[in-house]
């Protein structure tokens, strides 16, 4: 997993890079880097969260479990 962050960080830096080289060029190639920097972050992120999922979503079970009693109490305060 924390192969696949390191490549799309490098990937995000590449085209970074790539976008601020044609800036002073064209805007348009600038947007298309901009829109490709912009899915593979998207991409990264919903990866991410699906491959973590069953590590994830256990936890937010766990703190809501937690959470709910106090939170009534809070409430009925």
């Amino acid at each position: 997993m924390i192969k696949l962050l390191f490549v799309f960080i490098a990937l995000i830096i590449i085209f970074l890079i790539l976008r601020s080289k044609n800036l002073n060029k064209d805007s348009n190639s600038s947007n298309f880097y901009k829109k490709i920097i912009i899915s593979i972050i998207v991409i990264g992120i919903l990866i991410f969260i699906a491959t973590s999922g069953k590590f994830l979503i256990p936890q937010l079970l766990q703190i809501f479990k937690i959470g709910l009693p106090i939170l009534t109490k809070l409430i009925g305060v």
